[in-house]
């Protein structure tokens, strides 16, 4: 018995629209990068002030933002104007009789922007420590009387200077 090609109709169309539908329905896999540890990222606070000992207090998270795209073979990972945090990890007031101000401050993660994300949507691990002293005016304060009453300068960490933080583990981006 010989079988025809355009025969049995309905079921040939059955199948072409669930094989059609299948494909339609099915993603395309998407673009995978490794953004390497150690990868160096550029960023800037983005308070218009300085970050100082004399506001903050230990663990409060301090905003910034990435000021250079992260290009890894010639792809942007992550694009300018990323938004990052970074904590107080250790602070002192500046204090009477010239003691002076100190500040530490570590870079923690970067949120993905642009057309990579981490597949579990998480952000981007970072390291890195800024730390700054203010000037101690002690030998000021002993040669007045009033001296109990001078205070040293408090550490202060510029927010118009551009810092380095580092990609803390390896990760891998996905295309959207």
């Amino acid at each position: 018995m010989k079988q025809s090609l355009t025969g049995n109709g309905p079921v040939r169309i059955f199948i072409y629209i669930v094989v059609t539908i299948a494909l339609l329905t099915t993603s395309v896999s998407a673009a995978t990068i490794q953004l390497p540890r150690g990868t160096e990222v550029k960023v800037k606070f983005n308070t218009a002030a300085k970050v100082s000992s004399g506001n903050l207090a230990k663990d409060v998270p301090v905003m910034f933002t990435l000021v250079e795209p992260v290009i890894i073979g010639g792809e942007t990972l992550v694009e300018e104007g990323a938004a990052g945090t970074a904590k107080v990890v250790e602070v002192q007031k500046a204090g009477s009789v010239g003691k002076p101000g100190y500040i530490k401050v570590a870079f923690v993660d970067l949120e993905p922007k642009g057309a990579y994300l981490t597949p579990d949507k998480s952000k981007i691990k970072l390291t890195g420590e800024i730390e700054k002293k203010g000037k101690g005016k002690k030998l000021l304060s002993i040669l007045f009387i009033a001296g109990l009453f001078i205070k040293g300068g408090q550490g202060e960490i510029p927010a118009d200077v551009v810092y380095t933080a580092k990609v803390a583990e390896s990760i891998t981006l996905e295309s959207k």
